[in-house]
């Protein structure tokens, strides 16, 4: 039991003079460590900012949902239109759910969306719901949740009744109005409020801006029943935005692929004027792309660090040099060459890990920053900042071998005659 206080001691003993004979050099070994700190700092940095970045599009694939799978209407030219229509393709519509219901053995529900440019009157200019048209299950596939109310029924559908869910940040700007039983005016049409969603926090962020993987705001937008759209103007009944399948589990994703490409294409008769998304995939496509970010994170670090290494190998070789003579007093009164060894890699370590904390400080200020000033979504994990201290141990220990060899190495009578 005592082997380890006196060792702890011999350990303390030689950190407190690795830490004097440094001091006498503050300057130089504070100039030694800077390629340290710029290291560890954008480590940190970079990491932060990539996990952030990776938290975000997980999340938007994960809402989407890794058991679905996506039709949606292309956006289309003029020309492509004419050219689709010429082919015999109404574009995305019912008869294409209908048709993948009857095809797909592994598809478990599908939901029907229409995106509807109409003015919603009675709201502050702020604000400007998305106004959708949907099938009565599309709650069900997208997993909301109502705060109060009820959602769409089969029988609103069926009876064409023009009633609406509402978003919870609509509901509230709305104030009373805002209430199931209340009414809303959807183009020259009264909409009767008969459910309110609960608040689902939106993680589109800035990545929300690519089409391929952005969701909905279901706070600010107004759902109706997809029948009841012809009492509004413009409304085409037969006419989707989005067709959402909902696969049996997420391993039937990728088999049933092939077969839903094949029933789109019959219907459509070859014209691509539908896209089809699959969350599944894009997750897949993140993960990969992660693990190439995080190769060139690596990369960038690793070369930062390396050359803040020869740094504190240089810095430790010259102090070999200037210190030839009390290295031979050391040795005439006992040192051992493991003692001189160590004294040195505890220089060489103590400079990195300085140079490490002072560069973790820096890389969160950096990040704090950096969100600030973009926007951009950054995370502070445990190993984004254990690990670039780690590596600067590390370094340390690296670097600091060379020159604690070489002091060890030093012949006690010519290191003497040094001066």
């Amino acid at each position: 039991m005592a082997a380890l206080p006196t060792r702890w001691h011999k350990i303390e003993a030689q950190l407190r003079y690795a830490t004097l004979s440094l001091w006498q050099h503050r300057l130089r070994a504070l100039l030694s460590v800077l390629g340290i700190v710029c290291g560890v700092s954008s480590f940190v940095a970079m990491i932060c900012v990539g996990e952030g970045a990776r938290r975000e599009t997980l999340a938007q694939i994960e809402q989407l949902g890794t058991s679905n799978v996506l039709v949606r209407a292309a956006d289309m030219s003029h020309e492509q239109t004419i050219e689709a229509q010429q082919r015999g393709s109404r574009g995305l519509g019912l008869a294409d759910m209908d048709r993948l219901r009857t095809g797909v053995a592994r598809l478990a529900e599908a939901a029907a969306v229409l995106e509807l440019k109409v003015t919603t009157l009675a709201l502050s200019r702020q604000t400007a719901p998305q106004v959708l048209a949907v099938s009565s299950n599309f709650a069900k596939v997208q997993g909301l949740e109502l705060a109060s109310g009820r959602f769409l029924s089969p029988s609103d559908a069926s009876d064409r009744r023009l009633v609406c869910v509402i978003g919870h940040g609509l509901a509230v700007s709305l104030g009373a109005g805002g209430q199931p039983g209340s009414l809303l005016r959807l183009q020259n049409a009264l909409c009767k409020v008969v459910g309110v969603l609960q608040h689902i926090e939106r993680k589109t962020g800035k990545t929300g801006k690519n089409a391929a993987i952005a969701v909905r705001d279901f706070d600010n937008t107004v759902l109706i029943p997809l029948e009841a759209i012809g009492t509004l103007a413009g409304g085409r009944p037969d006419a989707v935005t989005e067709i959402i399948l909902q696969m049996g589990a997420a391993s039937d994703v990728l088999p049933s692929l092939p077969l839903i490409r094949r029933v789109l294409e019959v219907q459509h008769r070859g014209a691509l004027d539908y896209r089809i998304l699959v969350p599944l995939e894009l997750l897949h496509q993140a993960e990969r792309t992660q693990a190439t970010f995080d190769a060139v994170i690596g990369s960038v670090a690793a070369i930062s660090l390396l050359v803040g290494g020869i740094g504190i190998m240089n810095v430790i070789l010259a102090s070999v040099m200037e210190r030839r003579r009390e290295i031979g007093i050391r040795r005439a009164v006992g040192a051992t060459q493991r003692h001189i060894a160590l004294q040195f890699m505890a220089e060489a370590v103590l400079l990195t890990s300085v140079g490490g904390l002072l560069g973790l400080v820096l890389g969160i200020i950096g990040t704090w920053l950096l969100s600030a000033a973009t926007g951009w979504a950054t995370a502070i994990s445990a190993w984004a900042l254990l690990l670039p201290l780690f590596m600067s141990v590390l370094t340390g220990l690296f670097f600091g071998l060379y020159p604690a060899l070489q002091a060890a190495q030093l012949d006690p009578i010519t290191a003497l005659r040094y001066e």
